[in-house]
């Protein structure tokens, strides 16, 4: 497959927090996440190796926090896929893994690859990384005040939402064939489409095993507050239906008040297949 070159000028050169982050008006904070911008912006520009990072000691305590709590979700709601996943890993409880080591392990299982990421990207830049199978990854943490809540994705979301679920060939096969069907969309409208896509099933998608609903979204994974409202009354769950998929609009910064649940991976694959021809657009 043709590499695909991604230049400087599509995304920031300087650290922008969100207006709600409990740290925006902490300097250390501010000043960790500035080191923590620049850095994955040298790595991931000059095509450098993942690095290596010594995480503080607070750095550790959030993830000392949130993981025990993430742990008793998971028991009762996470996929057999996650599950899997969080065993072949083995991450330790407390401490927050070595990513140069998660990169390896990763690749050794299913070929992805990390890209250091600064935050959030926009649409194409991020689905370029998935049809290289890299998936951008950030190295910052949520602040101290608030170990159970982010206002965007960080380490918490991308190593316990994405990492375990990146050991399965077939779904990061699936996130790879997004990836390049998205870089031949000709207009925004259809790229909005595979954004819905990803968000809807790789973010926030349940599926069917035996006769019990389980999760296998990534932010649910990494969220116990996400995970608790997921199977509560307030939400209602639908049948997977792509083309109601890709016309419903998501609140990134509020809970989910719907669901799709995929009958298997399987079945979502191919209905993704379908939905890309449908679009004139070749899934290969």
């Amino acid at each position: 497959m043709k590499q695909m070159v991604i230049s400087l000028d599509q995304f920031a050169s300087e650290l922008e927090l969100d207006p709600e982050n409990p740290g925006l008006h902490d300097p250390e904070y501010v000043a960790r996440r500035t080191y923590f911008f620049n850095l994955a912006r040298d790595y991931r520009l000059g095509n450098h190796p993942f690095p290596d990072i010594p995480y503080e000691e607070h750095e550790h305590d959030i993830w000392r926090v949130v993981w025990p709590r993430l742990q008793q979700v998971h028991a009762d709601w996470a996929c057999k896929t996650y599950l899997e996943g969080k065993a072949i890993l083995n991450m330790s409880a407390d401490r927050i893994p070595c990513l140069v080591d998660m990169n390896h392990r990763l690749s050794q299982e299913t070929g992805i690859g990390l890209v250091p990421a600064e935050g959030l990207m926009a649409y194409r830049e991020f689905f370029a990384f998935l049809a290289q199978k890299k998936i951008p990854c950030t190295m910052y943490l949520r602040h101290g005040s608030q170990p159970e809540y982010a206002t965007e994705p960080d380490l918490v979301h991308d190593v316990i939402g994405h990492f375990p679920m990146l050991t399965d060939k077939a779904y990061v096969d699936f996130i790879s064939m997004i990836g390049r069907a998205s870089q031949n969309c000709p207009d925004q409208e259809r790229l909005v489409a595979f954004n819905r896509l990803y968000f809807w099933t790789i973010e926030f998608g349940l599926i069917e095993e035996g006769t019990d609903i389980k999760v296998f979204g990534a932010g649910m994974l990494s969220s116990w507050g996400e995970m608790q409202h997921c199977y509560s009354s307030d939400v209602k769950w639908l049948n997977l239906d792509m083309q109601d998929l890709i016309n419903r609009p998501y609140d990134p910064y509020n809970m989910q008040n719907v669901f799709y649940v995929i009958p298997s991976f399987e079945v979502l694959v191919e209905e993704t297949r379908k939905l890309i021809r449908s679009l004139g657009i070749d899934p290969e």
